[in-house]
């Protein structure tokens, strides 16, 4: 008896085992990288992307998840009668969603030793552009269901086309953003090379990084207009400096042409006071000379008027023979005879040696001989 009640236990639990081992539905897909070299032009290149991470969900709840291979290919197994999330994700990058029903499948369809099997198109993974919306990604781009006709699953074609629109616009706005920050590169990169304009150039590569901040490409250019614009700084400098002593050294000469004119004129200022100062000497020695002269005359004359006086004035040898030296050469000097005049004053210089009139008329004959 209870051989046959264990007998009976195990029969029941093989077959809610067997009941258990519901069919699944086999998908496979492909993951895919898009990356773009952004210069002043635009470069894409997409590859297939290994260790992107597939997860199935229902709910809340996680069920399995998988990764894709070297070739980004992948394949997971979902469970029968349930709706479910395939989330792929990769680090960087804009996560994709697609929904996956197994309901709706006959039960005579799954009784038959069911092994059915669906195959999509990849998925393509980018980074994120700054200015972009990306809230359609929230939604599953790609519906699998049962279709009523064999045992095939397939796309809905309502929430396929719905998702490809999705991605169409977020693709036409990232070529917009991708457009505008390559044409504001070649912006900067015609400021810095054609028009020579290191500050503008770098106001465009900030931009550019600005629009798509960690992009390499405005970032080393950014790096060549900030060394262009030390440079252009630095040859300013020289330029002011050189400048600097270019006109300290024309204010030096200027300087030493106005000390040297002043000199000149000092010295032409004593030359003419000297001269001065011996036109003054001559006049007084002509008046003395005159004067010695005319009272020389008046003694001879009372002498002669009284030359039986008992007094006479005693004659010095020598004076009077240089006052009648130059009285006579005074004479000669008055009616132009210079040459005579000459003769005649260095005949008086033998009696005074330092006289000043004579020495005179000498420089002033001279100088009237010389001119003619």
């Amino acid at each position: 008896m209870i051989k046959n009640f264990y007998l009976i236990s195990a029969f029941f639990l093989l077959s809610n085992l067997l009941q258990g081992q519901e069919w699944m539905l086999k998908l496979r897909s492909r993951v895919e990288l898009r990356n773009w070299k952004l210069t002043t032009k635009a470069e894409k290149s997409e590859k297939s992307l290994g260790g992107a991470s597939i997860s199935l969900s229902r709910g809340s709840t996680i069920l399995s998840q998988t990764t894709s291979n070297s070739e980004g290919d992948f394949e997971i197994d979902v469970p029968a009668k349930g709706d479910f999330i395939l989330t792929i994700t990769y680090a960087g990058c804009n996560t994709k969603k697609f929904f996956v029903s197994t309901n709706g499948v006959p039960e005579e369809v799954g009784k038959d030793n069911y092994k059915p099997t669906v195959s999509i198109g990849g998925f393509i993974m980018s980074k994120p552009l700054k200015g972009v919306d990306y809230l359609g990604l929230n939604e599953p781009l790609v519906k699998v269901e049962y279709k009523n006709s064999g045992q095939n699953f397939d796309k809905d074609e309502v929430v396929t086309n719905k998702g490809i629109e999705i991605v169409s616009k977020i693709y036409d706005a990232e070529t917009a953003v991708i457009e505008k920050f390559c044409a504001t590169n070649k912006l900067g990169d015609d400021a810095l090379n054609k028009l020579k304009n290191c500050p503008l150039a770098k106001s465009y590569y900030l931009k550019a990084l600005d629009m798509l901040p960690g992009e390499p490409y405005p970032a080393e250019q950014l790096a060549k207009a900030e060394q262009c614009i030390l440079n252009k700084q630095a040859q300013d400098a020289a330029l002011k400096t050189e400048s600097i002593k270019k006109a300290e050294a024309a204010n030096a000469v200027n300087e030493k042409k106005v000390s040297e004119k002043r000199i000149a004129e000092k010295k032409e200022f004593k030359k003419s006071s000297s001269e001065a100062d011996l036109n003054i000497t001559d006049t007084k020695s002509t008046k003395i000379i005159s004067k010695t002269s005319d009272e020389s005359r008046n003694e001879n004359l009372s002498n002669g008027e009284n030359g039986n006086s008992k007094r006479k004035t005693p004659r010095v040898i020598g004076v009077n023979k240089y006052k009648e030296t130059i009285i006579k050469a005074d004479d000669f000097f008055k009616t132009k005879r210079y040459a005579e005049a000459k003769l005649a004053y260095e005949d008086a210089l033998k009696y005074r040696a330092e006289d000043v009139h004579a020495t005179v008329r000498l420089s002033e004959i001279e100088k009237l001989l010389s001119s003619k």
